[in-house]
């Protein structure tokens, strides 16, 4: 494992296997996407869409707390001041993942008042999927600012391929469910899990060394905890209500158009843990103006290639969502063209969150999702009723637009300005 870690430390070789990381953690995932539309349809689909929009949501709140922070945080230590902040902060992470776990077991109780049988069954399992998710991102980005690359990848392929192989068993032995599928897929996390946890490790320490750490990750994700919260409504408000209004299977639909989106996902997950580790050391090193070239720079770049693979999916759409969804999901190529542009305004606002949350002002962030919130709660249900599908889409698009814009007003600057390659 030392070996590997050391490997793994190669600038060429880093970027490469970060690259294959995301590239296997999105993969896994379009390839997951498909055998759900495939094997238990459309509208089961849209079920598990929404429960795992549980998990996102929990997993938002504990990136903008925990994770976040530690990006930003752990690249400006000395070693051994980072190897304790790590050791404390993974005793915290266990208590949080725990209270996550707490409170899905609370919705459980009470959600029979709320919801069908059939979902409310799923619950307890998804609240153990949500915990051990937690600690599996935890693991990832502390790994990745102890340049173990090799380890991230490892504790990925363990979850990401193991769930896809046990998920094709189940369709081998024609017992594939939504329940059986949850299952898989939270004992193939547990594996992961306690393989990173083993390798971190726990030491005792006093309790006031974890109450500096809180307060400094307080001060830290003020602002991001409730844009976190507002993050998740603006966007996923108008999936809810779309599920609501419209059925399960409208959910399914964008679900599966978004997972053919999913090859953006790998520039955009490789941007969250390469860019805001690099952007941190550059702003400790040489200040602000360093960190806005920094940030031009990696967008320019980055950009370019996004745009070849947004441009492919979009003119192929109807071919993609035929070979892999069959004849019945190619009416939605409409939703494809709506999610491009989506996805260009997302890009975007990459940059300006990477420098609000490097220079520790992440006020901005927070103003921007609540004018997106206020717009999704006002105007979420008149656009579905009266445009349905459409409305949905401008709803989706709208909001994003709506922080794009803020972010514009705060931070020109981070875009703006002219690349400087040499």
């Amino acid at each position: 494992m030392k070996y590997l870690s050391k490997i793994s430390t190669h600038p060429n070789l880093k970027k490469g296997l970060v690259f294959f990381d995301q590239a296997m953690v999105s993969g896994s995932n379009f390839i997951l996407g498909i055998l759900l539309v495939r094997f238990i349809g459309i509208e089961s689909y849209g079920v598990f869409a929404l429960l795992w929009m549980g998990v996102l949501f929990a997993l938002g709140i504990n990136q903008a707390f925990i994770t976040k922070p530690l990006m930003s945080i752990a690249p400006k230590l000395e070693d051994e001041k980072q190897e304790e902040y790590f050791q404390h902060l993974h005793i915290i992470q266990i208590l949080v993942s725990v209270l996550f776990f707490i409170l899905g077991m609370f919705v459980f109780i009470f959600s029979n008042l709320f919801w069908e049988d059939y979902i409310t069954v799923l619950i307890p399992l998804t609240s153990g999927i949500i915990f051990c998710q937690i600690l599996h991102d935890f693991y990832r980005k502390t790994n990745f600012v102890k340049n173990k690359i090799m380890l991230v990848v490892l504790l990925d392929a363990i979850f990401y391929i193991g769930q896809l192989v046990g998920i094709m068993s189940l369709i081998f032995l024609n017992r594939i469910g939504l329940e059986e599928i949850l299952m898989v897929i939270l004992v193939v996390n547990i594996i992961s899990i306690s393989i990173g946890g083993m390798v971190l490790g726990i030491q005792r320490s006093e309790i006031k060394n974890h109450l500096e750490i809180l307060y400094r990750h307080f001060h830290f994700s003020k602002w991001l905890l409730g844009t976190s919260i507002l993050q998740w409504l603006s966007g996923n408000y108008f999936i809810i209500v779309g599920a609501s209004i419209l059925g399960t299977s409208a959910v399914g639909a964008v679900r599966l158009v978004q997972n053919i989106m999913g090859l953006c996902h790998v520039l955009f997950l490789a941007m969250e843990n390469i860019v805001p580790i690099e952007a941190a050391r550059q702003f400790h090193l040489e200040g602000e103006d360093a960190l806005t070239k920094y940030l031009v720079q990696i967008s320019w770049k980055l950009g370019f290639g996004f745009c070849i693979i947004l441009l492919g999916l979009t003119f192929f759409s109807p071919q993609i969502l035929f070979l892999l969804y069959g004849a019945e999901a190619v009416e939605h190529t409409y939703i494809v063209f709506a999610y491009a542009f989506l996805y260009v305004l997302v890009f975007l606002g990459h940059p300006f969150r990477f420098f609000m949350r490097t220079i520790e002002q992440t006020r901005p962030i927070f103003m921007a999702y609540i004018l997106s919130t206020v717009f999704s709660l006002c105007f979420a249900n008149v656009l579905l009723q009266e445009f349905e599908m459409r409305g949905l889409l401008f709803g989706l698009i709208a909001t994003q637009a709506i922080a794009l814009i803020i972010y514009y007003v705060f931070l020109p600057k981070v875009v703006v300005a002219v690349p400087d390659f040499e």
